[in-house]
């Protein structure tokens, strides 16, 4: 199934106004649930990764339903004028959102870093996905739930079944990122209607989920974010969609 979304900028359908209006919403929503989190004192990595996950989400299962590209700019407009009006009646929210996005080893900048190599792994994944949406939605899917559920798993039970770590970097956390690769995977193959049966590829599927968790693992900083959407499309249509490798080039 090839991607949905034209790369042209034109009208929108009924579909694409709810969906953009509705991500724009949420996406403020949000972001004022992790602002509310910090102002409690809830830990800033429970914020972010509230954030990382709801928003990975609906950017996977929203991005390719558009018509053209105006409905996710759309989105992105709708979420920008929600966070420049709360920022003008919160002067300092948008420092307390950088604070809890911050990991406690790093600075602000590898923030700002993280969210640019993100969006850029996502970009040379969308290409390499031309033919196939689902290599595109498992890519997102992989950071969004993958590579969070190595932080939230690790932090929580981390060390607790193999105390020894891999810089930082628990057997647990690993294991869960390898099982939502595993769903990332699933999820996107059922979603996008591919004629494909994900049963029947499952030793693939393991495989892509075992290249996703060893990337997370061995990844520096926010490099992972910029890898694991990349590696992820590589790999599966590698494997599961393999001689189809028709980039998507700009028009």
């Amino acid at each position: 199934m090839r991607t949905m979304v034209e790369l042209i900028f034109g009208e929108l359908n009924t579909l694409d106004l709810t969906m953009a209006v509705t991500t724009g919403v949420v996406g403020g929503i949000v972001l004022l649930i992790s602002y509310k989190m910090t102002m409690y004192g809830i830990a800033n990595w429970k914020a972010r990764k509230t954030v990382h996950i709801t928003m990975g989400t609906i950017i996977a299962l929203t991005a390719l339903r558009y018509s053209n590209l105006s409905g996710p700019f759309l989105a992105a407009g709708i979420f920008l004028t929600i966070l420049i009006y709360a920022w003008a009646h919160k002067s300092n929210l948008i420092t307390i959102l950088l604070v809890a996005g911050t990991r406690e080893s790093e600075t602000r900048s590898n923030t700002f870093a993280s969210g640019i190599m993100g969006l850029a792994g996502f970009s040379v994944a969308f290409m390499l996905s031309a033919a196939h949406s689902s290599v595109f939605v498992a890519a997102i899917l992989a950071v969004a739930w993958g590579d969070a559920a190595g932080e939230v798993i690790g932090r929580s039970v981390g060390g607790k079944l193999v105390q020894k770590k891999y810089r930082k970097k628990s057997f647990e956390g690993s294991l869960g990122v390898f099982i939502f690769g595993i769903l990332s995977v699933l999820v996107a193959l059922l979603t996008q209607l591919n004629e494909i049966c994900p049963i029947c590829v499952l030793p693939q599927i393991l495989v892509v989920a075992a290249v996703i968790a060893a990337t997370e693992a061995i990844s520096i900083g926010w490099s992972d974010n910029f890898l694991i959407p990349i590696l992820t499309a590589v790999v599966m249509i590698s494997l599961i969609f393999p001689g189809d490798w028709s980039i998507l080039l700009p028009i």
